[in-house]
């Protein structure tokens, strides 16, 4: 940073704001919710007068620059907006504090007592809605979102609030509502928790089933100090996202008018049943974005857009789109040809740069909820393994070893995940079967895919014939030779 720059300029958390009750209490801080969530509780701020502020549950993370610049931050949108170039910077304000329960658990139960709240919102990533029985009490801080959202609701029921509550998670599984509700119930009985606690949850608290969409690639990767120029203020957490955004909602009629959100021009849809919408997302959108993103890191590329512009990665997405997902997804095939496409232009937003290394962030998760489904629809309906996702799991179990080109991967998962890829490359050999053995080893992970894979008729020698010739050839080659095939 120049000195000039850093002399001239104020920071944003020195910047007037406004302050807003907080009706809607977050569970994370990253990127997308910043961009996504907030940026939409500021739009009806500033068009209908929503007058909502944003209490934010940093429960992972342990950065402090969000609470250091006030809550404070700024949404840089820009791409193709209705057939033109067009960036727009958005101030953020509506967040009016930040709670880490780590460091003050009274403080984290105190937002339970909010008397203005009515929103829930969540985004733990796909591993994050889970139960786990190492959280024996619920008088201590628990280890997983929905143990933490049982005592926040707990802690409000001993109070005796009155007031529904609408809880509207935001990740990427099938039915999350439902999911969260569940984990928390079992929680509830976990803890021995009083029976008319549960009935309140019935009562009081309205879990949506939820569907979220928008590019958010994080901090712009240069350019900072033009950019805050251009702001006329300093600002660290900046956050790019494309214009397009889409929030689908399933739930009842009167949510409607308790969250307005379509007369300040969101794009939200509120519907009875959401299936067809995240099929097509979590199953094109997410899946390809999962796929190429080990491959196309390992293939020295680094971001989406640069992926979608190599000839044999983008042939290799573009076939596994639309000769192995599409064919399987419930719906008219034209339309779901033509939203694949939609997906493929936003891909090569020139104003996006979104690396390929972000997304694959807890790629064993996301590739059990975003490709696993498919693959398992053709070996079950079609008796078949298709091969180009065969070829997206032998790329992850490359990727996972953690080294490109004899250089470490920054791999980012958990741990003991990680752990066990690699633990099962140590003990690998490196021909033909002993590759086939460690494809055994990885998809016989129950504990990861939710069944046993290694019985999946083909799937081990499919997997580890494209494994072997991703070491032996590397993954340029590889492609190559994969989409010559007409498959």
């Amino acid at each position: 940073m120049s000195k000039n720059i850093n002399q001239e300029l104020p920071a944003i958390s020195t910047l007037e704001r406004k302050r807003y009750p907080v009706k809607v209490l977050q569970f994370g801080s990253g990127n997308f919710l910043r961009a996504f969530i907030d940026w939409m509780v500021q739009e009806a701020n500033d068009k209908i007068d929503f007058n909502a502020g944003v209490s934010i549950i940093q429960s992972v993370s342990r950065d402090k620059k969000l609470e250091e610049q006030q809550g404070l931050y700024t949404v840089l949108v820009k791409g193709l907006h209705k057939g033109k170039y067009l960036q727009q910077h958005y101030r953020i304000d509506c967040v009016q504090r930040i709670v880490q329960p780590q460091d003050n658990f009274s403080a984290f139960l105190q937002e339970a007592i909010n008397t203005d709240l009515q929103f829930i919102v969540s985004n733990t990533t796909e591993s994050g809605i889970v139960f786990s029985d190492k959280d024996k009490d619920g008088d201590t801080l628990a280890t997983t979102f929905p143990g933490k959202l049982t005592q926040l609701l707990y802690h409000r029921f001993k109070s005796k609030l009155t007031g529904r509550i609408v809880v509207l998670p935001c990740e990427l599984i099938e039915k999350n509502g439902e999911v969260l509700k569940r984990c928390v119930e079992t929680y509830a009985r976990h803890w021995d928790l009083p029976a008319a606690f549960s009935e309140w949850i019935n009562t009081e608290i309205t879990f949506c089933n939820t569907l979220v969409d928008r590019i958010v690639p994080g901090a712009p990767k240069t350019e900072h100090e033009a950019i805050w120029k251009e702001l006329h203020y300093k600002d660290e957490l900046m956050v790019t996202a494309e214009w397009f955004h889409l929030l689908v909602i399933e739930a009842p009629d009167w949510l409607k008018e308790v969250l307005p959100w379509d007369k300040a021009g969101i794009n939200v849809i509120f519907t009875k049943n959401l299936e067809l919408y995240r099929n097509r997302k979590v199953k094109i959108l997410n899946g390809a974005h999962s796929a190429m993103a080990c491959v196309g890191f390992l293939a020295g590329i680094p971001t989406v857009r640069e992926a979608m512009e190599h000839k044999e990665v983008s042939e290799y997405i573009r076939k596994m789109v639309y000769k192995e997902i599409i064919p399987v997804l419930e719906g008219d095939k034209t339309e779901l040809e033509g939203y694949a496409e939609e997906v493929f232009a936003r891909f090569m937003n020139p104003a996006i740069e979104h690396a390929l290394l972000s997304i694959t962030l807890n790629s064993f998760g996301k590739f059990k909820v975003r490709l696993l489904p498919t693959l398992l629809a053709h070996t079950s309906g079609r008796g078949y393994v298709p091969a180009r996702l065969a070829y997206a799991f032998a790329a992850l179990f490359f990727f996972y070893r953690g080294l490109k080109s004899g250089k470490e991967i920054r791999l980012n998962d958990d741990p003991a995940t990680i752990e066990a890829v690699k633990d099962a490359w140590k003990k690998a050999s490196y021909n033909p079967e002993g590759i086939k053995a460690l494809c055994t080893t990885l998809l016989a992970r129950a504990d990861w895919w939710g069944s046993d894979l290694s019985t999946v008729p083909n799937l081990v020698e499919q997997a580890g014939k494209h494994l072997y010739t991703i070491d032996q050839h590397g993954i340029v080659e590889s492609l190559r030779e994969l989409n010559r095939q007409e498959v």
